[in-house]
């Protein structure tokens, strides 16, 4: 049977590559206009569809991503801060992690990427991957509900599936979520949107731990929070 093809898609972000300016809700009707707007456009949300009506229901479909500037996620929790960074001279990719309980840091770590899948993904494949370890330590020290907080977008919608994968990493990646949320019914796994440098410490602090896993000197705002926080960043 002949594959039926999409005549229509909806880009829900992307960037006019004439213009360089951002853009959102349109639909267009063949892939030849559609990827100059998101190839290599970090985050670019769009899909393919048969009918206009799919892709005009699928531009009305909210975002469902939390976002802690609107101070909605959940309070009563381990919260996980991940982050992740890419050093050029040695073609590899890092995370950082911060996990934080009652306003407190209790647990930090930090590590090297090893998936060659990855590397192409840069600092986004050290965010996919610290976004694992918090669930392995959540799991680990029997924490039944816990926030990500992530400045990347993607660390949400593909391990949800809302993203299109076409990464092997990240289709790694939306696996692994997928059999940790069936193998773990216990564990309450929310996602949260954190804006990347605007002062937000935990999230600074896991950026700059990605930054010394790679031996990337982090900015001195990332010093002064470890002392604040009591860090010992020798370990």
């Amino acid at each position: 049977m002949a594959k039926t093809k999409k005549k229509f898609y909806a880009i829900k972000y992307g960037i006019n590559p004439k213009t360089k300016e951002e853009v959102k809700n349109i639909i267009l009707t063949s892939w030849k206009e559609v990827e100059p707007y998101i190839k290599g456009v970090k985050g670019a949300k769009y899909s393919g569809f048969i009918t206009k009506k799919e892709a005009e229901d699928y531009l009305k479909k909210a975002d469902s991503l939390m976002r802690k500037k609107d101070n909605k996620y959940p309070k009563d929790c381990l919260h996980c801060y991940v982050d992740g960074s890419f050093n050029k001279d040695i073609n590899n990719y890092s995370y950082g992690l911060v996990c934080v309980k009652n306003s407190e840091i209790i647990h930090f770590e930090k590590g090297l990427g090893r998936n060659k899948d990855a590397i192409g993904m840069q600092q986004i494949g050290g965010e996919l991957l610290g976004a694992m370890k918090a669930l392995l330590y959540a799991k680990k020290y029997s924490h039944n509900k816990v926030v990500i907080f992530h400045d990347y977008e993607g660390t949400c919608y593909h391990a949800t599936g809302y993203w299109k994968r076409d990464n092997e990493f990240s289709k790694i990646y939306y696996n692994w979520m997928q059999d940790f949320f069936k193998n773990n019914t216990e564990v309450e796994v929310n996602f949260c949107k954190v804006d990347a440098h605007t002062g937000d410490d935990f999230n600074e602090i896991a950026d700059g731990l990605a930054k010394l896993a790679l031996k990337i000197t982090p900015p001195n705002e990332f010093y002064k929070l470890s002392e604040k926080y009591n860090i010992d960043i020798t370990k």
